[in-house]
């Protein structure tokens, strides 16, 4: 039987998740993390005056499963997304991800599933080593930003660390 009916269902649980992941890598910050699945995200920023973001955030119009923010004492804030699928991981799912995460270029940005991915996907990813298709934000000198594309464990309400494909900065 599975844990999760819906796709909202798993959204309580990647919350805690998230938060939990985030405050133990950000000491010195302020953590919130939000379910944003219904509301866009610049509207949910005008609406909270989150500020030390690029000024192109009203324009951010898309609707991000959970947003992490990490407030940070330098006064800089950086964004983390989720997305959460109740089925295996397509193509379009990553996408989307993808689409969302190079419109506001998160510090980390996830897609998850407890499902894991569609053959198809697998062997783009592990078989055809296309994880280049991950990657949304390049700056000089470092490393790219990637997707964190992973099974979430049910039972233990974390990603399945053996499943991860793509980010390495987690």
């Amino acid at each position: 039987m599975m844990k999760y009916k819906h796709e909202k269902d798993m959204y309580p649980d990647v919350c805690k998740w998230l938060r939990q992941i985030l405050e133990s890598r950000f000491r010195d910050s302020k953590i919130e993390v939000h379910n944003l699945s219904a509301s866009y995200l610049s509207k949910f920023i005008s609406a909270h005056k989150i500020g030390n973001l690029p000024p192109e955030w009203i324009t951010w119009d898309i609707k991000v499963d959970i947003v992490g923010l990490i407030l940070r004492s330098d006064k800089t804030t950086l964004l983390t997304f989720v997305e959460c699928k109740n089925s295996q991981l397509t193509l379009a799912h990553l996408s989307q991800t993808l689409g969302y995460s190079r419109i506001a270029l998160p510090f980390l940005s996830f897609l998850l599933s407890p499902f894991g991915l569609s053959s198809s996907l697998s062997s783009l990813l592990q078989e055809y080593k296309r994880t280049d298709i991950l990657e949304y934000y390049w700056k000089k000198g470092e490393l790219p930003r990637k997707i964190i594309v992973a099974k979430w464990d049910t039972n233990s309400c974390n990603i399945d660390r053996n499943s991860i494909i793509g980010g390495s900065n987690l």
